[in-house]
């Protein structure tokens, strides 16, 4: 199989133009990429010393880098839907892999379509598979096998794959169309392990007694030595390194074949390397899982240019949008991004994150410069001034109470308040907390009082003061009907799905599935 990887990289570098058709140069094509698991600090245009991505940060030099970048989730499925969406997961709402986003909901590739643009896709994983929903608007979708052979998941689906079936695609368009195309790379998630000659990169090749991640939990009680951390994260930049050549070899035969191009480069998460004593993603909201890169590049747009700002995902799929007209039918809630790479001021907004995976329950907010992580199962709360410091690595909890009040309020604000009690009472919550005044398994609500339930699905209870009767349970999934004691005030839906057995235990090998 190595031999066919590189075997395909140089064809690909080699192939004549001719057999792709010539675009519009009016309508650029857009290539949206995803780099699973990729942090940005791991970029050599973000600063990082190995020179990992010469072909990213030429896009950069040429384009728009946006230094502050955010993620509002640690793991796939919830990131990419809000990628592709533009609405946070306080908007749509799935944070766990029973779920899956409204078909009601509007999609960036739907967009595109109706704007007259191919849309195509090719992608690594089941997270971004259909069977989460995910090839809707797109015209080509290629998740390889995940119904059938389930390839996906075993990790052998790499680079040159997804983009050598997404080239065939181009390939039969006719002159003159645009394409979107979505592209999207497991080869930086774990287990890190790129073909030659990039596996000899930055260390030496990976061997049959290396440590291999196998739980977040376990690599806690027992972490990597300092030379098995090094030789992963070396492993980690080879990827980073394999999957940027394969970029630059597509982008190279567009550009031969006369294609207009604008690319929009970014990553789902980043991942942990020891900096909270484990290895892997999924359980905690630090820099290390949430600051992303976000480069965006190409035909008539600004080059050379650095916002410092904070932007999130959630602005990709309204600014790709605006470029063709149709980003007033995306329920979006990021901006564009257009004015931002003019030169205008971004606007200060909070950004919250949340991570539900396994038995986390976790939220975050940032807002101008500060931001704050809040573990509801043991209701500790830590406070960074994320601008300066960078990684995260000074708590500032205790020397500055009045923010962590503040932003605790301003946190269950953003986060919502969908649940009313219509007379006095108690809400209960199996396996999630009630958000009011702080996280609580059962709370005592007013009559009119409003709060939030986390998980958003969690089964909520109710018992009336003056009765012993009690009402649900409920779920935001089935809410009360008319005339229950509680109401759920939001037009939020959510699909749910099923995972088969096998499914699941190749998931629990790559480490989404996992218990304490």
């Amino acid at each position: 199989m190595v031999a066919n990887v590189v075997a395909l990289l140089l064809s690909l570098l080699a192939c004549t133009p001719g057999d792709i058709k010539p675009g519009d140069p009016k309508r650029p094509d857009v290539i949206l990429v995803s780099i699973d698991t990729l942090r940005a600090d791991h970029l050599s245009s973000y600063g990082y010393a190995r020179l990992t991505s010469p072909f990213l940060d030429s896009l950069a030099k040429d384009g728009t880098r946006f230094a502050h970048a955010r993620s509002n989730s640690p793991w796939t499925l919830p990131a990419h839907l809000t990628m592709l969406t533009g609405q946070l997961p306080t908007t749509h709402q799935v944070t766990d892999d029973h779920l899956a986003l409204d078909p009601s909901v509007p999609v960036l590739p739907e967009a595109m379509a109706a704007a007259g643009y191919a849309t195509g896709a090719s992608v690594a994983t089941l997270y971004v598979s259909r069977k989460f929903g995910f090839d809707r608007g797109f015209g080509f979708f290629d998740d390889h096998g995940i119904d059938n052979e389930r390839d996906n998941l075993r990790g052998t689906v790499v680079a040159t794959d997804v983009i050598s079936d997404a080239v065939e695609w181009i390939e039969g368009l006719e002159a003159g169309q645009p394409f979107f195309l979505f592209l999207h790379f497991y080869d930086v998630h774990y287990h890190y392990d790129p073909p030659p000659p990039f596996d000899t990169q930055f260390d030496r090749a990976p061997a049959k007694g290396d440590r291999r991640f196998k739980n977040y939990y376990r690599h806690k009680k027992k972490p990597l030595t300092d030379r098995q951390r090094a030789h992963q994260i070396a492993q980690y930049d080879e990827s980073i390194a394999y999957v940027d050549a394969q970029l630059a070899a597509l982008h190279k035969r567009l550009a031969d074949a006369g294609r207009a191009q604008r690319w929009v480069v970014t990553a789902d998460h980043g991942e942990e390397f020891g900096e909270r004593g484990s290895w892997g993603h999924a359980h905690t909201l630090y820099a290390e899982q949430l600051r992303v890169p976000l480069i965006v590049s190409g035909a008539g747009l600004p080059a050379g240019v650095v916002v410092k700002a904070a932007v999130g995902i959630q602005d990709i799929a309204p600014t790709i949008a605006s470029w063709v007209g149709t980003e007033g039918s995306l329920a979006s809630d990021g901006i564009d991004l257009n004015g931002a790479m003019g030169g205008e001021a971004v606007p200060v907004r909070a950004f919250p994150a949340e991570t539900f995976r396994f038995k986390t329950k976790r939220i975050s907010l940032y807002e101008d410069g500060m931001r704050m992580e809040w573990d509801l199962r043991r209701n500790k709360k830590q406070l960074y001034a994320s601008d300066t410091d960078l990684a995260e690595t000074v708590d500032l909890a205790k020397k500055d109470k009045d923010l962590v009040k503040a932003l605790s309020l301003r946190a269950e604000a953003v986060f919502g308040r969908p649940w009313q009690a219509k007379v006095d009472g108690k809400v209960s919550v199996t396996k999630g907390y009630v958000l009011k005044d702080g996280p609580a398994a059962k709370r005592s609500v007013s009559a009119g009082e409003a709060f939030q339930v986390l998980p958003y699905d969690a089964k909520i209870s109710f018992t009336p003061t003056a009765d012993t009767e009690v009402g649900g349970p409920w779920r935001s999934t089935s809410p009360p009907k008319e005339g229950a004691a509680l109401k759920y005030n939001s037009q939020t839906k959510t699909a749910g799905i099923e995972l088969d057995a096998e499914t699941k235990a190749m998931l629990e090998q790559l480490g989404y599935m996992q218990g304490e």
